[in-house]
């Protein structure tokens, strides 16, 4: 009974260390696969971090050089290559070092530009359409991401832009000093209601002379000075003559958003927000800082007050200017305009004012004072039609037009 009694025991003493050795062992494994699990958790935590700090990088970089492509283009100084450091092309353009908001990580980042052949149809002549590559790097740099993106430039101006010197949707009014000159066409003023020439034996049109070829040196074509290649056609003293066409329904007829549509390919408002994006967005408070800006330029007015331009170039013979007056704009001092100035309300001269390219006129009807014409003044324009710089066609292309092209964005390998 003893023996029996002594050998259960020891059955139950060894099942019990059996389950004991068993619980152990699996207390054993589920520790070590929570670990590994943990483990595991930790790098695929630290790879997503590491792989979040290099989009960020390389998205930074990209904003970056789509900031600089929108500036001018991929050769900024003009010596024909793509401005990569010390022109060697095996070397990146930039390397950014960027901090994060809480300066607590920095990260690394490398742009390229790319405009050959295979790269989004571009050619290597044209530093106004291209790549970016932007690739990013963590803080540790193991771990980095590429994004591309081809980019190009807009041309705004409807049918390649305006095709006379000044126009205007309603009538115009010029009474003090005027020199007008169209030697492309035979065309100066085109206006939806009566042209007014004053008193003044100063207020003149002109046209190419006879003893001028179109295809001119493009510096004699566009010439401010209308002693050069020109012929007089209407003055206060000749009238009006057939370069001048007013009173046309194809423009009184339309209304002012019809108008601004026959002018640009784009809407007010993305127009606006391009310029914005440029950082070329002005009020009449800070008109000044126009001074020497070339590119798309919108310069916001209200209703009550005008906006007053008294001095400054804006744009160049090279590098022309795309200038939208969202309101009236009064004209003081002596500014120079080469390109586009586009006048919402009403234009009037009150100072000296050169335009070499086109003027055109809204004349909206809620901002020009009831009894005025949309343009008039007693001051002096010089408006000299230049169609190479209504075209968005030179080198570099102009500032605040640039475009991603849709559906070429790349953020895999």
């Amino acid at each position: 009974m003893l023996n029996g009694t002594c050998h259960l025991n020891h059955q139950r003493g060894f099942a019990t260390l059996l389950t004991s050795l068993i619980i152990l062992v699996g207390i054993t494994l589920i520790t070590l696969f929570t670990a590994r699990t943990t483990l595991m958790e930790q790098r695929i935590s630290a790879n997503h971090y590491r792989s979040s700090q290099a989009y960020a990088a390389a998205y930074a970089a990209y904003s970056y050089g789509f900031g600089y492509f929108n500036q001018g283009g991929f050769d900024q100084d003009d010596d024909d290559k793509i401005d990569y450091t010390d022109n060697d092309p095996d070397r990146p353009p930039y390397s950014l070092n960027l901090t994060s908001t809480d300066s607590s990580t920095q990260t690394s980042a490398t742009l390229y530009f790319d405009n050959n052949a295979s790269s989004c149809s571009a050619t290597p002549t044209n530093f106004g359409q291209g790549k970016l590559v932007a690739e990013g790097l963590s803080d540790d740099e193991k771990g980095s991401h590429t994004i591309s993106q081809c980019v190009t430039t807009l041309d705004i101006l409807r049918g390649g832009g305006p095709e006379q010197p000044l126009i205007s949707r309603s009538s115009v009014s010029l009474t003090g000093n005027a020199s007008v000159i169209n030697r492309y066409g035979n065309t100066t003023i085109w206006a939806g209601d009566p042209v007014t020439l004053g008193n003044s034996n100063s207020i003149k049109t002109y046209i190419r002379d006879d003893n001028t070829a179109l295809s001119a040196d493009t510096a004699v074509l566009e010439s401010t000075d209308s002693t050069k290649a020109a012929q007089i056609i209407s003055s206060s003293n000749l009238g009006i003559g057939f370069d001048i066409i007013d009173s046309d329904p194809a423009l009184s007829g339309l209304t002012a958003d019809d108008f601004f549509d026959n002018t640009f390919v784009l809407s007010r408002d993305q127009i606006k927000t391009l310029a914005q994006n440029a950082g070329q967005y002005f009020t009449d408070d800070d008109i000044a800082s126009t001074d020497g800006l070339t590119g798309l330029i919108w310069i916001e007015g209200d209703q009550k007050i005008d906006i007053k331009l008294s001095g400054g170039d804006i744009g160049t013979g090279t590098q022309p200017a795309i200038v939208i007056f969202n309101g009236n704009a009064r004209i003081t001092g002596n500014p120079t305009i080469h390109g586009l100035a586009y006048v919402r309300g009403q234009l009037t001269i009150a100072g000296t004012v050169s335009v070499v390219g086109a003027s055109v006129i809204e004349g909206d009807p809620s901002l020009v004072p009831t009894g005025q014409d949309p343009v008039t003044g007693n001051g002096t324009i010089n408006q000299v039609f230049a169609p190479s710089l209504l075209q968005n066609t030179n080198k570099p292309p102009l500032v605040g037009l640039t475009v991603a092209v849709a559906g070429t964005w790349k953020d895999w390998e």
